[in-house]
Order: C-alpha cells, then sequence, then structure tokens
C-alpha cells in the first residue's frame, strides 16, 4: 500500500531512463531500461521488499546484471555525514 506504481512513477522511470540513455548513447535500451527501474526504486524500497522487488527485475531482465555507476567520492562524503550523525554507515543506507 505504500508504494506508488502510477503514472507519475513510470514518467519519472523514463526521465531517469532518457538521461542515462543520452550519457550513454551505445548502451542496449534494454540495460538502460533496467538500470533505470532499478536504481530509480531501490531507494524507495524497504528492506524486507527487497528480494522480491530484486526478483521482479530479475524476471523482466532475465541475465541481465548491469553494474551501477558509482561516485566514490560523493559515496564517502555520505559516509561521513552518516556517521556525523551517530547513525550505522551500512552499505544499503548509503546506496539509498
Amino acid at each position: 500500500d505504500h508504494y506508488d506504481w502510477g503514472l507519475r512513477a513510470i514518467k519519472s522511470v523514463l526521465v531517469v531512463a532518457g538521461s542515462l540513455k543520452r550519457g550513454d548513447p551505445d548502451r542496449p535500451e534494454d540495460q538502460v531500461l533496467m538500470r533505470s527501474l532499478r536504481d530509480f526504486n531501490i531507494p524507495k524500497i524497504v528492506t524486507d521488499d527487497m528480494p522480491v522487488f530484486m526478483g521482479l527485475i530479475g524476471d523482466l531482465f532475465p541475465a541481465l546484471d548491469v553494474p551501477r555507476r558509482r561516485d566514490l567520492n560523493f559515496e564517502a562524503v555520505v559516509r561521513k555525514a552518516i556517521l556525523d550523525l551517530k547513525l550505522q554507515a551500512e552499505d544499503n543506507f548509503v546506496l539509498k
């Protein structure tokens, strides 16, 4: 009940996909779409629902694993901010 899979969410995923495609025009469209669905939605998915969501992604895009683009400098800043707030810098939390 707490997830929004409406038209605004679909439009947002397509906007992300368009940005990814413009940034990497030679990447196949199935990889662009899978990455945009995964990267756009993972921050919104609660930990308990993550296996279900990743299973759906796996069903939609079998045998397709597109690595995440990471900004290690940004991740270091996020980790420092998390620790400054006296929170735990778990990998999934930093990713979100």
